[in-house]
């Protein structure tokens, strides 16, 4: 389960829940709260597995918004076509034991990472997105660059947007999560400089199937950049994400 969801429900608790007429982080004006099954081809030493994971995507007229994503945030903009503010995003714990082939790797730990967001918006459906983080385990920088856009369908029970964009780290982040070392036994040395981390694109497809319950599902394709796909611990540049599950609307 996200790190963050417990951050998730307090601040469901404790906001007021009025919402703002905003697009949201799946592209949609949707709030919901539900369960998904979720998986991936295995990219850097994971175990290919379906997971149970909270659907959350919240908003309210005070500008706090959260998302099972991982992701809380705060807007303070009042301007419109502008979104911008602080974000805390969570970040998954890695150790070097925890799979043959992150032998000789750097130990990830996981904490909560604290940053800020920019979205100019393009028309009424369509933004150009990103962020900047500063990672508190590497002790270094990444952010993301993105166009985001939402479709219009002839049916109003179905919602799509469809998402580009490209994923930096500054050199302290890349040789954490890729740098390998021979003499603490992994394959052959390795140490990437900051770089482009990977290019995606996202599909997010929500259906109403009444005014309280929708089904929500994504689509991903990341390809990795150079230095992340040349390191040992990576299995292969190319992986796709998939997510499905049942929410209720409100």
């Amino acid at each position: 389960m996200n790190k963050l969801f417990p951050l998730s429900v307090l601040l469901l608790a404790c906001a007021a829940a009025q919402a703002t007429d905003m697009m949201m982080p799946d592209g949609s004006k949707d709030m919901y709260v539900g369960m998904a099954l979720a998986t991936r081809t295995v990219a850097a030493g994971e175990e290919r597995r379906v997971l149970l994971r909270p659907l959350l995507q919240v908003q309210w007229s005070n500008g706090v918004f959260v998302s099972a994503s991982g992701v809380a945030g705060l807007h303070l903009s009042d301007t419109p076509g502008l979104e911008y503010g602080p974000l805390l995003a969570a970040s998954n714990a890695r150790q070097p034991t925890d799979s043959w082939r992150l032998r000789g790797s750097q130990p990830v730990q996981g904490k909560a990472d604290g940053g800020a967001f920019f979205n100019y918006y393009l028309g009424s459906e369509t933004r150009v997105l990103s962020n900047l983080f500063y990672d508190t385990s590497a002790h270094g920088l990444r952010g993301y660059v993105g166009v985001q856009k939402a479709l219009n369908l002839e049916d109003p029970h179905h919602s799509l947007a469809v998402m580009a964009g490209a994923h930096w780290a500054s050199s302290p982040v890349m040789r954490e999560l890729y740098s390998v070392s021979a003499a603490a036994g992994g394959v052959r040395d390795y140490r990437p400089d900051g770089s482009l981390n990977s290019v995606s694109l996202g599909l997010e497809w929500n259906w109403a199937l009444s005014r309280q319950w929708l089904v929500h599902s994504g689509v991903s394709a990341t390809r990795l950049g150079h230095g992340a796909a040349d390191s040992p611990v990576v299995e292969r540049r190319s992986f796709m994400s998939w997510s499905s599950g049942l929410a209720y609307r409100f």
